[in-house]
């Protein structure tokens, strides 16, 4: 290679090595008070401006020398972007970029940097994946199918020259085979769960793995980007179709829980007006027969099985949902019974949750005493679920408000509000069981705190509500 064709490829990596120490200087400040980049950068440029000089007036050698002093401070300035990259990791990379959109020039450098690196670091290959993926099929052309398969071919081996092995192995040859064939089959799920259940990423990744230094192949990248394209499109697709359809029926669930409600109001006021009406005169046996009737709503054995809201949330995460209620209601019940005996005593206290506080008033606490639970086992049961499900509500509606921001991270507090209220739907038709005529004196004494409990559940249900109207709209 000629010292004139040496300076025009130094001068190349020095404008790559320049672009990608901007980025990752921008995303480090994001995390700590970085090292500031060598100044070798300016001295490789200064270097290679009077190499060119002193090469155009005919003295090769001293040009030569300083060709060597650029190349030198370029390999300084390396090493600090290859310390610098252990800091970053490929998720960390991908959210800033997301919120920091680089210019082309930057992004395309940031691609030619991991494609020339040596050696080549574990987290290189998913970042090279993010980059690549993002910069060949940009969310403004509306995805890599604006590019034909000869221009994305054309632009990744521009991308890759000089960077990587010449020809695949068979065995590479073998695994990019497997990837084309999951990228056929995307589309043969109908259905959020059924994609990610079919963990399709999963199998990707050890793909890209297992491929080591042949991942960089031009050949292989261009696969990747066609899956990575078609695989985002279409989780995005179904993950948004399974958030239209929880949005409907939970605000439907919401609309029956005010119905619910209101039906508890009206049972609970109708047994006023037929006790003031009976005054203190004892029931005949005749008519306490005739007024228990049947009871309405859900018995209280259902408090104990697992949700009928599969739609909601997947299968295999139900069970453990419900765990995390019970889980809450069992701290309850222990921090009732350890309170000092100052705050027993007290109108109110504060149960404090990792993300807010629940407030209980005296007669709430007073579901969790054994004296309760033997008198009316099933008001104060319900009485003691409801307030397991306004602590769980709480502290997801806080959780889902701080992480909305993110791209999916919000999901899993969308899920457990979703829950929620399926749960307190259930709970409301307990509740409205048990206010009826008939019921033992023991469990009629907390009539008056069920409807309580029933006014205070359905209000939470109200701030809950703005999540389901719209995309992340709480």
């Amino acid at each position: 290679m000629s010292l004139a064709d040496k300076l025009n490829r130094l001068e190349q990596d020095i404008a790559v090595a320049a672009h990608a120490s901007t980025v990752t200087g921008r995303v480090l400040s994001e995390l700590m008070r970085p090292e500031p980049p060598p100044a070798d950068l300016e001295k490789a440029r200064g270097f290679l401006r009077s190499a060119r000089d002193l090469l155009k007036h005919g003295e090769e050698e001293t040009s030569g020398q300083l060709c060597q002093q650029a190349a030198d401070a370029h390999t300084s300035m390396q090493q600090w972007l290859a310390v610098s990259d252990l800091a970053i990791s490929p998720f960390v990379l991908r959210t800033f970029l997301e919120k920091n959109l680089p210019p082309r020039d930057q992004h395309q450098a940031l691609i030619r940097y991991f494609l020339q690196k040596r050696p080549h670091a574990e987290n290189d290959r998913d970042k090279l994946d993010y980059l690549v993926t993002a910069y060949l099929a940009p969310r403004s052309t509306g995805g890599a199918e604006a590019l034909s398969p000869a221009e994305l071919g054309r632009t990744l081996e521009e991308l890759c020259a000089d960077s990587g092995p010449a020809e695949l192995s068979d065995a590479a040859g073998v695994m990019l085979d497997e990837l084309e064939s999951l990228s056929a089959c995307i589309e043969d799920y109908t259905t959020f769960d059924q994609l990610v259940h079919a963990r399709m990423v999963e199998r990707v990744r050890a793909l890209k793995t297992n491929l080591r230094e042949e991942f960089y192949h031009p050949q292989v990248l261009q696969a990747v980007v066609r899956f990575n394209t078609k695989f985002r499109l279409y989780f995005e697709l179904l993950f948004r179709q399974q958030l239209e359809a929880v949005r409907r029926e939970t605000r439907q669930q919401l609309e029956q829980a005010w119905e619910l409600v209101r039906a508890i109001e009206e049972a609970y006021e109708d047994l006023s007006l037929s006790k003031a009406e009976r005054g203190s005169r004892p029931l005949a046996p005749e008519e306490e027969a005739q007024g228990a009737g049947e009871r309405v709503g859900r018995p209280l054995e259902a408090l104990e099985e697992r949700p009928p809201i599969d739609r909601l949330v997947r299968r295999d995460q139900s069970g453990q949902k419900e765990k995390e209620l019970s889980g809450i209601v069992a701290r309850l019940a222990r921090f009732i019974e350890k309170l000092p005996p100052d705050q027993a005593k007290a109108e109110k206290v504060l149960f404090t949750l990792r993300h807010g506080q629940v407030e209980l008033s005296r007669w709430e606490r007073e579901a969790f005493g054994s004296a309760a639970r033997t008198a009316a086992p099933e008001s104060v049961h319900a009485i003691q679920y409801a307030l397991g499900l306004m602590a769980l509500t709480e502290e997801e509606l806080m959780r889902y408000r701080e992480a909305r921001s993110d791209r999916y991270r919000w999901k899993t507090h969308f899920d457990l509000l979703g829950y929620s209220v399926g749960r307190s739907v259930e709970l409301l038709e307990t509740i409205r069981g048990l206010i009826r005529k008939g019921a033992p004196a023991g469990e009629a004494a907390w009539f008056g705190p069920l409807l309580q409990t029933a006014l205070r559940l359905a209000t939470l249900l109200n701030g809950v509500g703005p999540v389901f109207e719209g995309d992340k709209a709480a």
